[in-house]
């Protein structure tokens, strides 16, 4: 998948879906998962989303709800109240809510943003929850 370093197929295994369940899961059609898969096509912004929400939410469980983006990345109280994050009290969504925004700066495009979460410690946490995603609140 584009940027991530991990393809459509990649996630499907790790989730243990066929490529129909994930279809269903996603609400993409199987014929889009397959010519992902496939390399016909490229992963929209939109799917890259989904389908990393959907794996950061199978490596993490029920914790992912405890984590909170404001605390581990230690943001001012000014930022915090900008953050779409920090109002809706979804911190594990951080990446997922802002749009292009990270920090409260905006971002040139979804590559940029997303670019920019896989350089930081609080994403490289979703991404491996072993590496104590919520013992560091």
């Amino acid at each position: 998948m584009g940027s991530l370093n991990l393809s459509v197929k990649d996630i499907r295994t790790e989730l243990g879906m066929s490529q129909s369940e994930l279809a269903s899961a996603s609400g993409f059609s199987k014929r889009a998962i397959q010519s992902y898969e496939q390399g016909w096509r490229q992963p929209s912004e939109l799917v890259e989303r989904i389908l990393l929400f959907l794996l950061i939410a199978h490596r993490n469980g029920a914790a992912l709800s405890q984590v909170r983006c404001w605390e581990q990345k230690n943001c001012h109280e000014k930022l915090r109240g900008k953050c779409i994050s920090y109002l809706t009290q979804q911190g594990h969504l951080c990446w997922f809510l802002t749009g292009t925004k990270c920090e409260g700066k905006h971002r040139k495009s979804w590559a940029d943003k997303l670019a920019t979460c896989l350089r930081c410690s609080f994403m490289q946490r979703l991404l491996n929850p072993t590496s104590g995603l919520v013992a560091d609140r």
